[in-house]
Protein backbone atom coordinates (compact mmCIF):
# COMPACT_ATOMS: atom_id res chain seq x y z
CA UNK A 1 0.00 0.00 0.00
CA UNK A 2 2.87 2.25 0.72
CA UNK A 3 4.36 1.96 -2.67
CA UNK A 4 1.31 2.18 -4.33
CA UNK A 5 0.55 5.72 -2.32
CA UNK A 6 4.15 7.03 -2.99
CA UNK A 7 3.59 6.22 -6.83
CA UNK A 8 0.34 8.12 -7.43
CA UNK A 9 0.96 10.98 -4.37
CA UNK A 10 0.55 14.46 -5.68
CA UNK A 11 0.07 13.26 -9.40
CA UNK A 12 -3.05 13.55 -11.73
CA UNK A 13 -4.24 10.15 -11.79
CA UNK A 14 -6.79 8.01 -13.80
CA UNK A 15 -8.34 5.31 -12.55
CA UNK A 16 -9.73 2.31 -15.24
CA UNK A 17 -11.56 -0.53 -14.49
CA UNK A 18 -13.49 -3.56 -16.15
CA UNK A 19 -17.76 -2.51 -16.21
CA UNK A 20 -18.37 -5.73 -14.59
CA UNK A 21 -19.05 -6.23 -11.15
CA UNK A 22 -16.21 -7.31 -10.21
CA UNK A 23 -14.16 -4.33 -12.27
CA UNK A 24 -16.02 -1.78 -10.47
CA UNK A 25 -16.35 -3.04 -6.55
CA UNK A 26 -12.45 -3.24 -7.54
CA UNK A 27 -12.18 0.04 -8.87
CA UNK A 28 -14.05 1.70 -6.16
CA UNK A 29 -12.02 0.19 -3.81
CA UNK A 30 -8.85 1.45 -4.77
CA UNK A 31 -10.53 4.82 -5.34
CA UNK A 32 -11.10 5.12 -1.33
CA UNK A 33 -7.80 3.90 -0.97
CA UNK A 34 -6.11 6.68 -2.96
CA UNK A 35 -7.99 9.35 -3.03
CA UNK A 36 -6.56 11.68 -0.30
CA UNK A 37 -3.26 10.75 -1.86
CA UNK A 38 -3.92 12.42 -5.17
CA UNK A 39 -3.39 15.30 -7.17
CA UNK A 40 -6.38 14.97 -9.18
CA UNK A 41 -8.21 11.93 -10.05
CA UNK A 42 -10.52 11.05 -12.51
CA UNK A 43 -12.61 7.34 -13.36
CA UNK A 44 -13.24 5.25 -16.27
CA UNK A 45 -15.18 1.72 -16.13
CA UNK A 46 -15.29 -0.01 -19.94
CA UNK A 47 -15.12 -3.70 -21.46
CA UNK A 48 -16.19 -3.37 -24.85
CA UNK A 49 -12.76 -3.49 -25.68
CA UNK A 50 -11.28 -5.48 -22.67
CA UNK A 51 -8.18 -2.91 -22.85
CA UNK A 52 -7.57 0.65 -21.93
CA UNK A 53 -6.00 2.08 -25.10
CA UNK A 54 -4.43 5.67 -25.40
CA UNK A 55 -7.91 7.54 -26.50
CA UNK A 56 -9.37 6.24 -23.34
CA UNK A 57 -7.13 8.62 -21.22
CA UNK A 58 -7.02 12.19 -20.42
CA UNK A 59 -4.32 14.57 -19.66
CA UNK A 60 -2.78 12.72 -16.43
CA UNK A 61 0.95 11.55 -14.89
CA UNK A 62 -0.03 8.02 -13.87
CA UNK A 63 -2.66 5.36 -15.48
CA UNK A 64 -4.10 2.74 -12.80
CA UNK A 65 -5.60 -0.31 -14.20
CA UNK A 66 -7.76 -2.59 -12.66
CA UNK A 67 -9.49 -5.56 -13.71
CA UNK A 68 -8.24 -4.52 -17.10
CA UNK A 69 -5.92 -4.54 -19.45
CA UNK A 70 -3.30 -1.44 -20.33
CA UNK A 71 -2.72 -1.11 -23.97
CA UNK A 72 -0.12 1.15 -25.83
CA UNK A 73 0.48 3.70 -23.19
CA UNK A 74 3.24 3.28 -21.30
CA UNK A 75 4.62 6.66 -22.05
CA UNK A 76 2.80 7.24 -18.86
CA UNK A 77 3.33 5.71 -15.22
CA UNK A 78 1.23 2.52 -15.16
CA UNK A 79 -0.38 0.64 -12.23
CA UNK A 80 -1.83 -2.94 -13.03
CA UNK A 81 -3.94 -4.72 -10.24
CA UNK A 82 -5.58 -7.73 -11.82
CA UNK A 83 -6.07 -11.29 -12.01
CA UNK A 84 -6.52 -12.04 -15.49
CA UNK A 85 -2.82 -13.48 -17.23
CA UNK A 86 -0.89 -11.08 -18.32
CA UNK A 87 2.72 -10.83 -20.83
CA UNK A 88 3.00 -7.58 -20.46
CA UNK A 89 4.07 -6.96 -16.47
CA UNK A 90 7.69 -5.90 -16.98
CA UNK A 91 6.53 -2.93 -18.71
CA UNK A 92 4.25 -1.62 -15.48
CA UNK A 93 5.83 0.43 -12.72
CA UNK A 94 3.39 -1.14 -10.34
CA UNK A 95 2.31 -4.50 -10.53
CA UNK A 96 -0.38 -6.64 -7.88
CA UNK A 97 -1.16 -9.71 -10.02
CA UNK A 98 -1.99 -12.99 -9.39
CA UNK A 99 -4.06 -14.89 -11.93
CA UNK A 100 -5.16 -17.76 -9.09
CA UNK A 101 -7.42 -15.65 -7.53
CA UNK A 102 -11.08 -15.66 -8.12
CA UNK A 103 -11.51 -11.92 -8.33
CA UNK A 104 -9.84 -9.12 -8.60
CA UNK A 105 -11.52 -7.59 -5.85
CA UNK A 106 -10.54 -10.29 -3.65
CA UNK A 107 -6.55 -9.72 -4.42
CA UNK A 108 -7.08 -6.61 -3.49
CA UNK A 109 -8.81 -7.18 -0.16
CA UNK A 110 -6.35 -10.25 0.44
CA UNK A 111 -2.83 -8.41 -0.46
CA UNK A 112 -3.48 -4.84 -0.52
CA UNK A 113 -5.62 -3.84 2.81
CA UNK A 114 -4.36 -2.66 5.75
CA UNK A 115 -7.82 -2.92 7.74
CA UNK A 116 -9.33 -5.88 6.54
CA UNK A 117 -13.00 -5.45 8.76
CA UNK A 118 -14.46 -2.13 7.30
CA UNK A 119 -17.65 -3.19 6.58
CA UNK A 120 -17.32 -1.83 3.25
CA UNK A 121 -14.75 -3.26 1.99
CA UNK A 122 -15.51 -6.47 2.97
CA UNK A 123 -19.00 -5.73 1.06
CA UNK A 124 -17.40 -4.40 -1.68
CA UNK A 125 -14.99 -7.32 -2.05
CA UNK A 126 -17.92 -10.34 -1.87
CA UNK A 127 -19.83 -8.49 -4.63
CA UNK A 128 -16.76 -8.80 -6.58
CA UNK A 129 -15.99 -12.21 -5.55
CA UNK A 130 -19.72 -13.34 -6.24
CA UNK A 131 -19.59 -11.03 -9.76
CA UNK A 132 -16.98 -13.25 -10.96
CA UNK A 133 -18.59 -16.45 -10.20
CA UNK A 134 -17.19 -17.26 -6.71
CA UNK A 135 -18.64 -20.12 -5.18
CA UNK A 136 -20.91 -19.33 -1.81
CA UNK A 137 -18.91 -22.69 -0.11
CA UNK A 138 -15.11 -21.58 -0.99
CA UNK A 139 -15.43 -17.94 0.23
CA UNK A 140 -12.16 -17.78 1.80
CA UNK A 141 -11.61 -17.94 5.83
CA UNK A 142 -10.65 -14.56 6.63
CA UNK A 143 -13.24 -12.97 4.34
CA UNK A 144 -15.81 -15.11 5.59
CA UNK A 145 -15.04 -14.43 9.35
CA UNK A 146 -15.67 -10.82 8.51
CA UNK A 147 -18.82 -10.72 6.56
CA UNK A 148 -20.29 -13.03 9.42
CA UNK A 149 -18.61 -10.22 12.12
CA UNK A 150 -19.30 -6.93 10.57
CA UNK A 151 -21.92 -7.26 7.86
CA UNK A 152 -24.24 -10.02 9.07
CA UNK A 153 -27.47 -9.17 7.65
CA UNK A 154 -26.20 -9.72 4.05
CA UNK A 155 -24.80 -13.15 5.08
CA UNK A 156 -28.35 -14.19 5.65
CA UNK A 157 -29.31 -17.59 3.66
CA UNK A 158 -32.15 -17.23 1.74
CA UNK A 159 -33.95 -20.23 -0.33
CA UNK A 160 -34.12 -20.43 -4.39
CA UNK A 161 -36.59 -18.92 -5.94
CA UNK A 162 -35.11 -21.87 -9.02
CA UNK A 163 -34.47 -24.94 -7.29
CA UNK A 164 -33.35 -26.67 -3.83
CA UNK A 165 -30.64 -24.73 -3.22
CA UNK A 166 -29.94 -21.13 -1.46
CA UNK A 167 -28.24 -17.76 -1.62
CA UNK A 168 -26.64 -15.50 0.96
CA UNK A 169 -28.59 -11.82 0.56
CA UNK A 170 -25.50 -9.86 -0.53
CA UNK A 171 -25.57 -11.85 -3.79
CA UNK A 172 -29.07 -10.10 -5.14
CA UNK A 173 -26.75 -7.07 -5.47
CA UNK A 174 -24.59 -8.53 -8.35
CA UNK A 175 -27.20 -8.18 -10.87
CA UNK A 176 -27.89 -4.59 -10.06
CA UNK A 177 -23.89 -3.35 -10.40
CA UNK A 178 -24.44 -5.16 -13.94
CA UNK A 179 -27.07 -3.47 -15.11
CA UNK A 180 -24.62 -0.08 -15.90
CA UNK A 181 -22.64 -1.88 -18.17
CA UNK A 182 -26.23 -3.82 -19.91
CA UNK A 183 -27.79 -0.21 -20.26
CA UNK A 184 -25.26 1.72 -21.78
CA UNK A 185 -22.04 -0.69 -22.28
CA UNK A 186 -19.68 1.55 -19.54
CA UNK A 187 -19.89 0.82 -15.85
CA UNK A 188 -19.50 4.19 -14.94
CA UNK A 189 -22.73 5.08 -13.13
CA UNK A 190 -22.14 1.90 -10.60
CA UNK A 191 -18.99 3.03 -10.29
CA UNK A 192 -19.68 6.44 -9.46
CA UNK A 193 -22.48 5.11 -6.72
CA UNK A 194 -20.17 3.00 -5.02
CA UNK A 195 -17.21 6.56 -5.05
CA UNK A 196 -20.31 8.28 -3.65
CA UNK A 197 -20.57 6.55 -0.59
CA UNK A 198 -18.75 4.96 2.26
CA UNK A 199 -21.10 2.55 3.43
CA UNK A 200 -23.33 -0.27 2.11
CA UNK A 201 -26.62 1.17 3.11
CA UNK A 202 -27.71 3.65 0.70
CA UNK A 203 -27.06 0.93 -2.28
CA UNK A 204 -28.85 -1.79 -1.00
CA UNK A 205 -31.83 0.41 0.55
CA UNK A 206 -31.90 2.71 -2.44
CA UNK A 207 -31.26 5.43 -0.53
CA UNK A 208 -28.82 6.88 -3.04
CA UNK A 209 -30.48 8.59 -6.36
CA UNK A 210 -28.03 6.35 -8.94
CA UNK A 211 -28.87 3.00 -6.77
CA UNK A 212 -32.72 3.88 -7.87
CA UNK A 213 -31.30 4.11 -11.41
CA UNK A 214 -29.85 0.91 -11.29
CA UNK A 215 -33.12 -0.72 -9.72
CA UNK A 216 -34.67 1.05 -12.53
CA UNK A 217 -32.20 -0.65 -15.40
CA UNK A 218 -33.47 -4.11 -14.17
CA UNK A 219 -36.69 -3.61 -14.76
CA UNK A 220 -36.14 -2.51 -18.01
CA UNK A 221 -33.85 -4.82 -19.35
CA UNK A 222 -36.25 -7.63 -17.81
CA UNK A 223 -38.54 -8.19 -21.26
CA UNK A 224 -34.93 -8.78 -23.54
CA UNK A 225 -34.02 -11.18 -20.50
CA UNK A 226 -37.43 -13.18 -21.53
CA UNK A 227 -37.43 -13.65 -24.92
CA UNK A 228 -36.77 -16.99 -26.59
CA UNK A 229 -33.76 -16.83 -28.52
CA UNK A 230 -32.98 -19.79 -31.10
CA UNK A 231 -30.17 -21.85 -30.62
CA UNK A 232 -27.68 -22.88 -33.08
CA UNK A 233 -24.81 -25.70 -32.98
CA UNK A 234 -21.79 -24.79 -33.85
CA UNK A 235 -18.66 -27.76 -33.49
CA UNK A 236 -20.12 -28.31 -30.44
CA UNK A 237 -20.95 -24.97 -29.03
CA UNK A 238 -24.52 -23.81 -28.93
CA UNK A 239 -24.92 -20.53 -30.62
CA UNK A 240 -27.32 -17.85 -30.13
CA UNK A 241 -26.90 -14.40 -32.25
CA UNK A 242 -28.83 -11.26 -31.12
CA UNK A 243 -28.63 -7.86 -32.80
CA UNK A 244 -29.33 -5.51 -29.83
CA UNK A 245 -28.52 -2.15 -28.38
CA UNK A 246 -28.26 -3.14 -24.76
CA UNK A 247 -25.15 -5.86 -23.91
CA UNK A 248 -27.26 -8.66 -22.69
CA UNK A 249 -25.37 -11.42 -24.11
CA UNK A 250 -23.62 -12.85 -20.58
CA UNK A 251 -27.25 -13.26 -19.63
CA UNK A 252 -28.79 -15.00 -22.36
CA UNK A 253 -25.18 -17.06 -22.50
CA UNK A 254 -26.35 -18.15 -18.75
CA UNK A 255 -29.99 -18.38 -19.01
CA UNK A 256 -30.14 -20.43 -22.03
CA UNK A 257 -26.89 -23.14 -21.19
CA UNK A 258 -27.56 -26.75 -20.93
CA UNK A 259 -25.71 -29.41 -21.47
CA UNK A 260 -22.70 -27.76 -23.66
CA UNK A 261 -20.98 -24.38 -23.62
CA UNK A 262 -22.88 -21.41 -25.37
CA UNK A 263 -21.53 -18.52 -27.02
CA UNK A 264 -24.54 -15.85 -27.58
CA UNK A 265 -22.92 -13.03 -30.07
CA UNK A 266 -24.33 -9.57 -30.32
CA UNK A 267 -23.57 -7.09 -33.85
CA UNK A 268 -23.29 -3.89 -32.78
CA UNK A 269 -21.30 -0.65 -34.32
CA UNK A 270 -19.31 -3.13 -37.00
CA UNK A 271 -18.17 -5.71 -34.36
CA UNK A 272 -19.03 -8.58 -33.16
CA UNK A 273 -19.42 -8.76 -29.21
CA UNK A 274 -19.66 -12.15 -27.47
CA UNK A 275 -20.00 -13.97 -24.25
CA UNK A 276 -19.34 -17.45 -23.69
CA UNK A 277 -20.48 -19.88 -20.25
CA UNK A 278 -19.86 -23.42 -19.93
CA UNK A 279 -21.80 -25.59 -17.51
CA UNK A 280 -20.13 -26.13 -13.94
CA UNK A 281 -19.71 -29.82 -14.02
CA UNK A 282 -17.72 -29.85 -17.80
CA UNK A 283 -14.38 -29.76 -17.64
CA UNK A 284 -13.96 -27.26 -20.03
CA UNK A 285 -11.78 -23.37 -19.69
CA UNK A 286 -13.69 -20.50 -21.68
CA UNK A 287 -10.83 -17.55 -20.86
CA UNK A 288 -8.12 -20.05 -22.04
CA UNK A 289 -10.11 -21.42 -25.35
CA UNK A 290 -10.76 -17.67 -25.75
CA UNK A 291 -7.83 -16.11 -25.10
CA UNK A 292 -6.37 -19.03 -28.42
CA UNK A 293 -7.50 -16.43 -30.53
CA UNK A 294 -5.79 -13.48 -29.18
CA UNK A 295 -2.87 -12.26 -32.12
CA UNK A 296 -4.24 -14.78 -34.54
CA UNK A 297 -7.16 -12.37 -35.95
CA UNK A 298 -6.42 -8.51 -35.65
CA UNK A 299 -9.20 -6.98 -34.19
CA UNK A 300 -9.87 -9.81 -32.06
CA UNK A 301 -9.49 -9.28 -27.71
CA UNK A 302 -10.59 -12.38 -25.59
CA UNK A 303 -10.61 -14.10 -22.74
CA UNK A 304 -12.12 -14.57 -19.21
CA UNK A 305 -12.65 -17.36 -16.20
CA UNK A 306 -12.53 -21.08 -16.54
CA UNK A 307 -16.42 -20.88 -16.66
CA UNK A 308 -17.43 -17.15 -18.17
CA UNK A 309 -15.42 -15.33 -20.83
CA UNK A 310 -16.28 -13.14 -23.41
CA UNK A 311 -14.51 -11.17 -26.65
CA UNK A 312 -15.10 -8.47 -29.09
CA UNK A 313 -14.10 -8.88 -33.37
CA UNK A 314 -14.49 -6.27 -36.38
CA UNK A 315 -17.61 -7.17 -38.48
CA UNK A 316 -15.12 -8.03 -41.34
CA UNK A 317 -13.15 -10.37 -39.84
CA UNK A 318 -16.29 -12.16 -38.09
CA UNK A 319 -16.02 -15.16 -40.84
CA UNK A 320 -12.62 -15.63 -39.86
CA UNK A 321 -13.11 -16.52 -36.01
CA UNK A 322 -16.33 -18.73 -37.50
CA UNK A 323 -13.92 -20.67 -39.60
CA UNK A 324 -11.26 -20.85 -36.56
CA UNK A 325 -13.79 -21.81 -34.56
CA UNK A 326 -15.09 -24.58 -36.71
CA UNK A 327 -10.94 -26.24 -37.22
CA UNK A 328 -10.50 -26.28 -33.41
Amino acid sequence: MDKLKEIVRGKRVQLCCHWDADGVTSGAMIYHLIRDEVKELTTISKGKRFIIEPEDLGDVDVVICVDIQPGDIFDKKVVYIDHHPADFLAKCDYVLHDEHRQSCSLLIYQDLLEDKTNPYFIFLALLGYFGDQGKRDHIPKELYVNAMNFIPELMIKRNSYYGDGHYLDIEKYVSALNTGKRMHWKGDIPLELLKCIDSFEPFIHNLHPLAKQLQSYKLQLREHYNKQYEINEVNGFDIVILQCENNIQGVIAARNMKNKPIIVLNQMDGEMIGSMRVPDEMDFDAGKFLDKFNGKIESYIGGGHEKAGGFTVKLKEFNQWVEMLKEI
